[in-house]
């Protein structure tokens, strides 16, 4: 991955020297959205109403020698009132040559939700309570990225990311300090629990009318894990045809895995069918499964370590109505074993009004 951070800089270093950039255009969209949620482990708990504001500044240009460049900072609106900037990133479109990007809290590769069914939203996304775990992206730390031009056929694309520290989000601006990366063997599957720097791979294609198909690949480095290094990936397939679609999605996750107990590797499912009614309102119902297996310790009198099974599963139904540039939905979500916790239930319902500007 070094030659490659070293192929961007020399890619770079020609941009700066070959042409001169040209006064670019700056536009400004985003969203309001209210909520009415009920949920907890039952229908009486947890209800509560809640505004969600978001604005994205986007800029753009040319470059003298025809290549393009583009700019984009979100402002997020936390609890509190309080304000940040969040998903940034710098774009250079280089021809021929492909696309080299630089995102912070950007740039998702993971196809975790490709597989794309939801009225409202892909799946339980909109709000899971299934807590199910569904694999890292390198969106998560500051990322490079380079993406091939499209060159391969059936409207095939190739992007590769790269990030090298994942410790903390410390230097995400220039005014900010570094954090040194330290090398862990925790078991866990945090942000930075999984090793040093991580590079991830997606790849999608789309070989006839209406179907579009979809895989992602995560490895992370520099854990010193002694069983099992942290690596994840996903595939899926959609077709849309008319009103209808369907969607599949499979998903596997191998944490880090030290001696001793410890989960051993996660196993997703993600299916779906969508239906337009008509221009205005569709419908939607999914089923996302995880399954986590755990790898106990070997007993003195056992020759080999003994797994044991446990599947997270929220069932989705969803219908949305579009009123012009506003969005009316109504999210039924219903999960079992939630946070792979036997028996558990969890129901959640949530109504949103959305309008886009």
């Amino acid at each position: 991955m070094k030659n490659t951070l070293k192929t961007l800089v020399a890619v770079l270093s020609s941009l700066v020297i070959s042409g001169s950039s040209f006064a670019g255009e700056l536009a400004v969209n985003g969203s309001a959205e209210a909520s009415y949620i009920i949920g907890g482990a039952d229908d009486s708990n947890s209800k509560g109403i809640g505004i969600a504001n978001e604005m994205t500044f986007t800029a753009s240009g040319e470059f003298g020698n025809g290549y393009t460049w583009g700019s984009k900072v979100a402002v997020d609106f936390a609890t509190g009132g309080t304000a940040e900037n969040d998903d940034s990133s710098l774009i250079l479109g280089l021809g021929d040559m492909g696309t080299v990007g630089i995102f912070v809290s950007d740039g998702g590769l993971s196809q975790e939700l490709g597989y794309g069914i939801g009225a409202y939203a892909v799946g339980a996304d909109a709000k899971d309570p299934s807590s199910m775990e569904k694999g890292l992206d390198v969106s998560s730390y500051g990322n490079a990225q380079y993406h091939l031009p499209a060159i391969l056929p059936f409207g095939t694309t190739f992007k590769v990311g790269y990030a090298p520290n994942l410790s903390s989000n410390d230097g995400n601006s220039i005014d900010e300090g570094n954090t040194i990366e330290t090398t862990t063997n925790q078991t866990g599957i945090g942000n930075s629990a999984v090793g040093t720097d991580a590079t991830m791979y997606q790849v999608t294609t789309k070989p006839i009318d209406g179907l579009t198909v979809g895989l992602d690949y995560f490895k992370a480095g520099g854990s010193t894990a002694a069983r099992q290094q942290y690596e994840s990936g996903n595939a899926f397939v959609k077709y849309a045809a008319g009103p209808f679609a369907v969607g599949y999605g499979k998903g596997l996750i191998a944490p880090n895995m030290t001696t001793g107990a410890a989960v051993q590797e996660y196993d997703n499912t993600y299916y779906g069918i969508q239906f337009a009614v008509n221009e205005s309102m569709t419908i939607s119902a999914t089923k996302e499964k995880s399954e986590r297996s755990t790898r106990a310790n070997i007993v003195d009198t056992a020759t080999t370590a003994v797994k044991t099974k446990i599947e997270a599963e929220v069932d989705t139904y969803a219908v949305a109505y579009n009123i012009g540039g506003a969005t009316l939905a109504v999210t039924k979500s219903e999960a079992s074993n939630a946070g792979y916790t036997t028996n558990k239930q969890v129901d959640l319902t949530l109504v949103t009004l959305k309008m886009a500007f």
